[in-house]
This record gives C-alpha cells, structure tokens and sequence, in this order.
C-alpha cells in the first residue's frame, strides 16, 4: 500500500493527482484563497441521487458563505482514493478531506467503528442525532480527533441490512435466520460486520466493493451486507433477489478532514466548514428519505420506476418475535467470546468502556425523530 502510494504522493507535493491534471489546473487558475484537496472517493454525480450524501451541496454552500475564501477541488467517482485508502490518503497529506464509511475507514482509523455494535441503534435517527449532539464530542468525535488527528464532520446514510443474490430468487420473501445458514455474505473488512454475521450462522466472506458485484453475479458470494442506496447506486439490485430489513448496523458515509489542514484555516472559515456540514447532513438526511421512494423503492410509497420495483427486489417484514431471534444471537454481552476483541481494541483506544459509553448513548438518542443541532457551539 504505502509503496502503491508512492507517486501519489510525489505527486500530491505539487498539487496534482494522478488522473485528475484536468482539476488541478482549474484549481491553479482559480481565485480561492485557501483550496482544499477534497477525495470524494466512490461518490459520483450519477449515484449521489440514490445515496444522497449531500457531498455536492457541502461544496456549493461551504464555497458560498467563505465569499469564495474556500475553495475545493472535488475528485470524485474513484479518482482519489477509494473505500478502503481515503483515511491512509488522507492521513499522509495527499488529500485534504475524504470520506468512506466507518467500517470501511476502520482498516485505518480502528476508532471508527465504535458505532457499530450490532443492533444498537433502532434506526438511522439514533445515530444522526447521536452524531449532531455534544455527546458525540466525548465519546466519538474527540477520540478521532486525538488519535487519528482527523476532523469529523457530516454523515449520511441508513442502516445496514443483508441482501440474497439470485440464488433465492424463487423463494418468498426472507425473515428466518435459519435460511442465513452456512449462506457465503460479502462483508466489508470489518470485525463487528464479521462477529455479526458470524452470529446468525452465515459465513464472512471479505470482498472489496469493486469485486461485490461480480461476485453476486458468479455466485462467488450468496449475499452481501450494505445498506439499499449503496446497493442500487452501484447497480447491485440487478443481481440482488432479497433485502432482509434487519437494520442491524450503521450504514452511511463519514466526511471528514485533516486536522492539520482545519486547523490552518483562519477561525471565521473554520466555523464555515463545521456550518456547512450541519447543514449537509440536514440535506443528507432529507435527501435519504426522498431517495428511498423516488430512487431506491425501500420506502412507504414507493415510484413504480425505483430500482427495487424495477429489478423486483423483494423486501420482507420482519415481525418483533423475528427480529428478536437475531438480537439474542448477536447480543453483545450475552456472547463475550465472539465481542470481547473488538471491545477490548476500542477500549484500548479510547481510555473507557466503549461499549458501555455508546449504549447509554444510544439509549439517550433512540426513538426520537431527527433533531437536528450543532455540536460544536
């Protein structure tokens, strides 16, 4: 990896990535005082309507209320960095602000996936508000600031759910988790993805989001675990027959920055970056709930033209008595054997029972509707 790195970064001294001469130039020939290198990783113009990450309209507004202090040079559609290296690119200087998701960036900054106990949020409401609150400073956002020596700003996103490929196509829609035995799930290359998965009698099969796709359609894998916009935005719901709804994790994009780049930024723009992100992750969050019935088909009301109707995605219902078979199994506490690492690599990181820290949290912040508020002021 760091010798992959090498040019890159040889390159990043002059302001110019691989692949992306074109955005340099315009960023030389522009009037912006301060430019900020923004590797916007996988996101793409064409698959922003089914994630809705906000990511665009961050830019356009930090841009607008510097009066044109702040500019960024977006390289986006996987020219900067992709999933798994925006954190080491970042990290190493040769972007100034990147973004994945937190299981993703976990391979580089471990800390991230302190959120993803499985089941510890009972919606994407929980983990939004959670990450607008001045709770998040303490347990969250502080910890990535001082050890990693990143600024976290904005999420977006839903929960994370498993999908079945065509193999299951001509069964009725999927609640049991006695189907998920012995089933090949694609994972990220997380630990909590892999303890959880584990958990329900499926077996973790890491494969780099690239190869996910591929993967479905060879049946390398039976399934995989995402959340729906990410599944739809990358075409997966051609290959995908089942989403089982079990929202047992976090699934978004974190945004986020290099502290040392924040920190040379003049008090006043600073304060721009940090309302920027308040308002993205508004817009985000909106944008999400739009996207699931105009884009991606998994909401109330549905297009006819959604990806999900489109593709005949079948979506099931899981009851309470159903859900709860899932929950024993994956109980954090209940099976110390499967959780105890992971716990034990947060705590070590942290100074303080993780765990522990996220659930009164989550407690706090669960079943309330999106409360938006800044959790810097």
């Amino acid at each position: 990896m760091k010798a992959a790195l090498g040019a890159t970064v040889l390159a990043g001294t002059t302001g110019i990535l691989p692949g992306t001469e074109f955005l340099a130039s315009q960023a030389r020939a522009s009037e912006g005082k301060y430019k900020i290198r923004f590797g916007a990783g996988i996101i793409s113009k064409s698959n922003e309507p089914h994630l809705a990450t906000a990511l665009y309209d961050f830019v356009d507004k930090a841009e607008k209320m510097s009066d044109g202090e702040l500019e960024f040079q977006v390289i986006d559609a996987s020219q900067s960095c992709a999933e798994p290296t925006c954190g080491d690119r970042v990290l190493s200087g040769v972007i100034d602000m990147g973004n994945a998701s937190p299981q993703n960036l976990g391979g580089v900054l471990p800390y991230t996936i302190a959120m993803d106990f499985p089941f510890l949020w009972q919606g994407r409401e929980g983990y939004i508000n959670f990450l607008y609150s001045k709770d998040s400073n303490e347990i969250y956002r502080d910890v990535l600031r001082k050890a990693y020596g990143i600024e976290p700003l904005w999420v977006s996103g839903e929960m994370r759910n498993l999908f079945l490929g065509m193999r299951y196509s001509g069964e009725d829609a999927i609640t049991s988790r006695a189907d998920f035995a012995n089933a090949k799930i694609r994972i990220t290359n997380s630990v909590m993805i892999a303890n959880f998965v584990k958990s329900i009698g499926a077996q973790p099969i890491p494969l780099a989001w690239t190869e996910t796709l591929e993967g479905l359609k060879s049946g390398v894998v039976d399934g995989a675990e995402t959340w729906p916009g990410a599944a739809t935005g990358f075409g997966m719901h051609n290959v995908l027959s089942h989403d089982v709804p079990l929202e047992f994790c976090v699934g978004c994009e974190l945004f986020f920055m290099s502290r040392k780049t924040f920190g040379k930024l003049p008090t006043n723009l600073q304060e721009v970056i940090l309302e920027a992100s308040y308002e993205a992750m508004q817009l985000g969050y909106d944008g999400v709930e739009e996207a699931k019935n105009k884009v991606i088909g998994n909401g109330a009301t549905p297009a006819p033209d959604a990806a999900y109707q489109q593709a005949g995605v079948k979506l099931a219902q899981l009851s309470e008595a159903q859900l709860a078979e899932y929950h024993e199994v994956a109980d954090v506490e209940a099976n110390a054997d499967i959780w105890s690492g992971a716990r034990k690599m947060l705590d070590g990181v942290s100074g303080t029972d993780t765990f522990g820290a996220m659930k009164q949290a989550a407690a706090k912040h669960n079943g309330k509707p999106h409360t938006p508020q800044r959790w810097w002021s």
